[in-house]
C-alpha cells in the first residue's frame, strides 16, 4: 500500500526520517538491505518491520513527543494567559486570507526551485530585487504558469489554499469537538486522492484501508479506530514534512486572538498525518497567526507560538536560530544564502527548513508585507507554501490596508480551490464567512 511511490522508494525515505528523528541506524547498511529485496513486497516489508524496531540513540538531545498531553508538558504553554474572545475587525480576516492567496500565487511558478535559480531568474528578467510575482520571461527563457506576472488573474488551484477551506468547513460542521477521525472523513468525502501528496497520501490510504472505517457513519470509538489505522505512521516516511504546516490557517482564523486554542485544534489536524516536528510546525504557525490578529508586536507573536511547542525540539531550536540570524547585521542575500545552505540538510519539503525561511522573512520585514513575502519566496524550496504562510501572518498582522494595492489588484478578489462552492469565489466574501464563524464559535 503506497501512494507517493513504490514501497522500496518509501523505505529509502524512511532511512532519512529515522536518522533525523534520532534512531540508531546505519543508513548505508540498510540501503543495501533494501536494494537486495528488489521489488519483492514481502521481503521489503520484513525490512520495514526491522527498521521500525530500531532504538533511539542514547545521545539524542531532543524531547519530541507526539501526544498533546506530552507536548504540553514539554512546552511552556502554561505560562501563556488564558485565551479570551475579543471581536476582530474584518480587515484582519480579509488581510490574512488575501495575504495567503498572494503569497501562494507568488511562489507557485518556482515551487521546488533552489534559491540561486530563483535569484538568477529575476536578475535575468531585469526585475531584481524581488518585489512582484514571478516573471514569465527571463532572458531567453520563459515559464508558462497561470501565476506569472503576465498571467496572474486571481488565486488558482493549490493545496495551500484548499486545506484552509477544507478546515474551515470542518470547523463549521464539527466545531471545536472535531477529532482526527473527522479530518479523515472530511478528506475522503471532499478531497480527491490525487490532490494530496507525500504524508497526506499515505495518511489518506491508511485511513480508508482501515477495516474499522466504513461509509456508514462515525464509529462509537473513533480514538481506538485511529490507533488501528496508524494514519500518521504506517509506511509514512514523510511524517515530519511540510504538509501539516500548510493546514494551520483555518484554525488560526477561527481562533483569531486565541493562540492556545488555535494550536490545540492544529494538533488534532496534524496528528492525522504527522508526528513530532511535523505536528509542531502546524501548532506553531496556527498560534503565531492567531496571535497576530490582536497582538501587533511581532516579537510577542513569536514568543507565544514558541510557548505552544516542546521547548527542546529541533523545530524550536531552529526557529530561535532563524530569528537571531534575521535580526543580525547580515545583508539580505547573505542571510538568504545562510538559510538556504543550512536548510539543505533536510528534504526541500521538510517542515523545519521551510519554517526557518518564514521566520527569517517575518523577523527581517516586520511591517513590510511585500518585503516579507518576497524574501520567503526567494529563499526557495517549498516557495508557494512559504509565501502563503508568511502572507497569511503578515495579512493578519497588518490587515488588508497593509497589503500593497498592486498585489491585491492581481488577485481580482477571487480564488479557486476545487471545493464546492469555492471556485471563482470572492476572497472578501470568504473572509466574511470566517469572521462570522469566529464569532459564532467563540462569542
Amino acid at each position: 500500500m503506497a501512494g507517493s511511490g513504490k514501497i522500496q522508494y518509501l523505505l529509502h525515505d524512511e532511512l532519512a526520517q529515522l536518522s533525523e528523528e534520532g534512531r540508531e541506524i546505519d543508513r548505508e547498511f540498510w540501503k543495501k538491505e533494501i536494494e537486495k529485496c528488489g521489488s519483492d513486497r514481502d521481503r521489503l516489508m520484513a525490512v520495514y518491520e526491522k527498521l521500525q524496531a530500531l532504538p533511539m540513540r542514547a545521545d539524542y538531545p531532543y524531547e519530541e513527543p507526539s501526544a498533546l498531553a506530552d507536548i504540553k508538558k514539554a512546552s511552556k504553554v502554561d505560562t501563556l494567559p488564558a485565551d479570551q474572545f475579543v471581536p476582530v475587525d474584518l480587515t484582519y480576516f480579509h488581510g490574512a486570507w488575501l495575504g495567503r492567496c498572494i503569497g501562494c500565487a507568488w511562489g507557485q511558478p518556482c515551487e521546488g526551485w533552489a534559491m540561486p535559480n530563483i535569484r538568477k531568474w529575476y536578475k535575468e528578467a531585469g526585475k531584481y530585487p524581488v518585489s512582484y510575482f514571478f516573471p514569465a520571461q527571463s532572458g531567453e527563457n520563459r515559464k508558462e504558469h497561470f501565476s506569472t506576472d503576465e498571467n496572474i488573474n486571481g488565486m488558482g488551484l493549490d493545496d495551500d489554499t484548499r486545506f484552509t477551506v477544507l478546515n474551515y468547513l470542518l470547523l463549521k460542521d464539527k466545531g471545536f469537538a472535531m477529532d482526527a477521525y473527522d479530518v479523515g472523513n472530511m478528506w475522503s468525502h471532499k478531497l480527491p486522492f490525487r490532490f494530496v501528496f507525500t504524508a497526506e497520501s499515505q495518511a489518506y490510504l491508511n485511513f480508508i484501508n482501515c477495516e474499522e472505517i466504513t461509509p456508514w457513519g462515525k464509529p462509537e470509538n473513533p480514538a481506538e479506530v485511529m490507533k488501528v489505522a496508524k494514519t500518521a505512521t504506517y509506511l509514512n516516511p514523510y511524517r515530519e514534512w511540510i504538509g501539516a504546516q500548510i493546514r494551520a490557517d483555518a484554525f488560526a482564523y477561527v481562533c483569531a486572538g486565541m493562540p492556545v486554542k488555535a494550536s490545540e485544534l492544529a494538533f488534532v489536524d496534524a496528528s492525522f498525518s504527522h508526528v513530532k516536528n511535523g505536528i509542531y510546525g502546524e501548532m506553531f504557525f496556527a498560534a503565531m497567526i492567531a496571535a497576530a490578529f490582536t497582538e501587533k508586536d511581532v516579537e510577542k507573536c513569536f514568543d507565544i507560538a514558541m510557548a505552544t511547542i516542546p521547548a527542546n525540539c529541533r523545530f524550536a531550536e531552529e526557529m530561535k536560530w532563524a530569528k537571531k540570524l534575521a535580526e543580525s547585521d547580515l545583508g539580505r542575500e547573505e542571510l538568504m544564502d545562510t538559510l538556504f545552505e543550512t536548510g539543505r540538510k533536510y528534504n526541500w519539503v521538510h517542515t523545519i527548513n521551510n519554517a526557518t525561511f518564514c521566520i527569517a522573512a517575518i523577523m527581517r520585514y516586520r511591517n513590510d508585507f511585500r518585503g516579507a513575502v518576497a524574501f520567503a519566496v526567494e529563499c526557495g524550496m517549498d516557495t508557494d507554501c512559504n509565501g502563503a504562510t508568511v502572507g497569511s501572518f503578515m495579512g493578519a498582522l497588518l490587515g488588508r490596508e497593509g497589503i500593497p494595492a498592486d498585489l491585491e489588484e492581481a488577485m481580482k478578489d477571487k480564488f479557486t480551490v476545487g471545493v464546492t462552492p469555492y471556485d471563482n469565489y470572492s476572497i472578501k466574501a470568504f473572509a466574511e464567512e470566517v469572521k462570522a464563524l469566529h464569532e459564532k464559535l467563540n462569542g
